[in-house]
């Protein structure tokens, strides 16, 4: 078994989205000191520490605003291969870690974090819909990519929480919300006609409920 002295996290950042990577050494841990890795936003997305001979993972996690845990033995945290972080309410994928040039083109190519997302075998077992699900998140993404996502307070930076029937949108900057349904056809056929989702603004309207 190769094991290196550093490994390359891979996650998408809870905040804003974006996947980016970041390089942690075996030397880092010294003292009992744990890493923080943070967003090129500011946010935060990964600790990393050292507890009675294993290494362990906090993970805000942007599917369920939960806070995931996982362990490590070192030999298997720092080897040669590549290694998911998942939600543990879901299932689905959040990033991987592992060497860092397979890391680099897991980040680079293979798709966008949605096309990774929608790949994940969990995917159709968490949705009340899969299919109306999919097409929602895929047209949501083409709209964020048109820059016609936005908020009535003009931040283009807006997050995004995956519910069984639901999307929540969120701005980073001022807070305001709004909910794209995704439970049934006619929820897909009504948000298919929208050109620009403004959030704060009106329809797709909201709807209450709890993650599974």
């Amino acid at each position: 078994m190769l094991t290196t002295a550093a490994t390359t996290f891979a996650i998408r950042c809870p905040q804003c989205g974006r996947l980016e990577t970041t390089s942690v050494s075996l030397f880092a841990f010294g003292g009992g000191r744990s890493v923080k890795v943070s967003c090129s936003c500011g946010a935060h997305k990964l600790t990393i520490g050292r507890k009675r001979g294993q290494l362990w993972l906090q993970v805000p996690c942007y599917l369920c605003d939960g806070l995931h845990f996982s362990y490590h033995k070192p030999d298997s945290f720092w080897d040669d291969s590549m290694k998911p972080i998942a939600c543990s309410e879901t299932d689905l994928q959040l990033g991987v870690f592992g060497p860092d040039k397979d890391v680099q083109v897991y980040a680079r190519t293979g798709g966008s974090e949605l096309d990774r997302l929608l790949e994940d075998a969990a995917f159709g077992e968490y949705f009340d819909h899969p299919e109306v699900m999919y097409r929602t998140l895929s047209f949501v993404h083409a709209l964020a990519e048109e820059g016609k996502l936005t908020c009535v307070c003009g931040n283009h930076q807006i997050s995004v929480d995956i519910y069984p029937e639901r999307l929540e949108l969120s701005c980073s900057e001022c807070g305001q919300h709004k909910t794209v349904l995704a439970a049934s056809e006619e929820d897909l056929e009504s948000l298919e006609h929208v050109r620009h989702i403004e959030v704060g603004g009106d329809a797709p309207g909201r709807r209450k409920g709890h993650k599974k």
